[in-house]
């Protein structure tokens, strides 16, 4: 089964996307519509919202008045707060269970269709992210026409979202509906016939090896940027099912005071987010067989969830790509080539020099991680990154790397 993500801005055509998809034999499923069912008469977050505002937000026929209960949370972050606490995790729920579905079918393709998936930080839940987009003057004629709103007001609630812009760099993805409706159609179609192409070649997860994913760990750095650690991310990870990228800016030294895509600094110190790419590569490992872009996507955006800078997103996705071929191969691929590709295609800039100087030191250092270090100084990589490399080749036994993380990875199993 391969899980999709279906996002993109208000009035882009994204539910249009989502029919043209179900039509063509996929199966989908609306957040939206999942957290009205939840939210119904005898739902699963009926009771809880009743108890926690109260009947006056109930209609005369018993349902939770949409509008009455809006105006309550759109004036408080705090009751907004508490109504995604009762709603988002039966949401989650219901989806997993229907998408549960689907498991033992390799050519199924599920897609989830939610507009904050990336806002959120919840898109790496998914295979893959589909980006549905159009140009700035059709989304504001399409919202003014569709919502009976004037300018004013369309580009106001334009302007209060993540900008398409910058919400298409997360995508593997896109779908361009800026021109006639038979044009968007053929594109959903195209989508529809390489997502069913994708879905056959997602393999699962062949498992960790754990001796080398500890020497990853145990040989790599100790800390990454903004007060983030592998373990830390890794525990996070162990926690959410998952890298949740809201959850990890509230680990942030100093904490981030926005959404988790508005917390990078400009010229970041201190150590690269490089260094946090062990933890998800063993999660990338546990959940599917090595998937190059899927893992590149991932890495991308934990990078820039500390850096502003393109070349650090690069050096982030090609030492990942080292690192998932020394953990689930025990040996480093000699053509960098596609790496470079992938990295530049997720940053828009080639991997630095220096990223490239790293797998050059570990290949010394395959039976001797200080060797690697050591290489490493002398040609000017990083030395820590040579080492969890070198580590991940070597391995190390559980009485080695203790307890702690050798039960955190086996977790990731589960």
């Amino acid at each position: 089964m391969l899980r999709v993500g279906l996002t993109g801005g208000i009035a882009c055509g994204k539910s249009h996307v989502l029919r043209r998809l179900s039509a063509a034999g996929l199966v989908v499923m609306d957040l939206d519509r999942l957290a009205h069912e939840a939210m119904g008469p005898g739902g699963a977050a009926y009771d809880a919202v009743e108890a926690a505002f109260g009947s006056g937000i109930l209609a005369e026929d018993g349902s939770i008045d949409r509008k009455a209960l809006g105006a309550i949370v759109f004036a408080d972050a705090a009751a907004r707060d508490r109504l995604n606490a009762l709603v988002h995790p039966r949401v989650r729920a219901e989806e997993a269970r229907r998408a549960a579905a689907f498991e033992g079918s390799p050519e199924a393709v599920v897609v989830t269709d939610a507009a904050l998936l990336v806002e959120s930080g919840v898109h790496l839940r998914f295979d893959r992210l589909v980006v549905v987009h159009c140009s700035p003057e059709a989304q504001l004629e399409r919202l003014m026409r569709r919502d009976g709103i004037g300018l004013a007001d369309a580009q106001a609630r334009i302007a209060a979202q993540m900008p398409i812009s910058e919400k298409r760099r997360f995508g593997h993805l896109e779908v361009d509906t800026s021109g006639t409706v038979e044009d968007t159609d053929r594109a959903a179609d195209a989508l529809a016939v390489e997502l069913q192409r994708l879905a056959p070649l997602r393999q699962p997860s062949r498992g960790v090896p754990l001796r080398r994913a500890l020497g990853s760990l145990v040989h790599g750095p100790k800390r990454g940027p903004r007060g983030l650690t592998p373990f830390g991310v890794l525990e996070e990870i162990r926690k959410s099912r998952g890298p949740e990228l809201e959850r990890l800016a509230g680990l942030l030294d100093p904490p981030a005071t926005g959404p988790w895509y508005r917390a990078a600094r400009a010229d970041e110190p201190g150590p690269p987010p490089a260094g946090l790419v062990a933890p998800l590569v063993l999660w990338a490992l546990a959940r599917g067989a090595p998937d190059p872009p899927f893992l590149c996507a991932a890495a991308a955006s934990l990078a820039r969830l500390t850096h502003l800078e393109p070349r650090a997103v690069a050096d982030t996705c090609f030492q990942s790509l080292v690192l998932q071929d020394a953990v689930a191969l025990g040996e480093i691929g000699q053509d960098r080539s596609e790496w470079r590709r992938l990295a530049g295609r997720w940053s828009g800039v080639p991997p630095s020099p220096s990223a490239e100087l790293v797998w050059e030191a570990a290949q010394p250092g395959r039976a001797d991680v200080a060797a690697a270090r050591d290489a490493a100084r002398r040609i000017g990589a990083d030395a820590d990154l040579a080492g969890m490399i070198a580590g991940a080749l070597r391995g190390v036994s559980e009485q080695e790397a203790g307890s702690d993380r050798a039960e955190a990875v086996k977790a990731l199993a589960l």
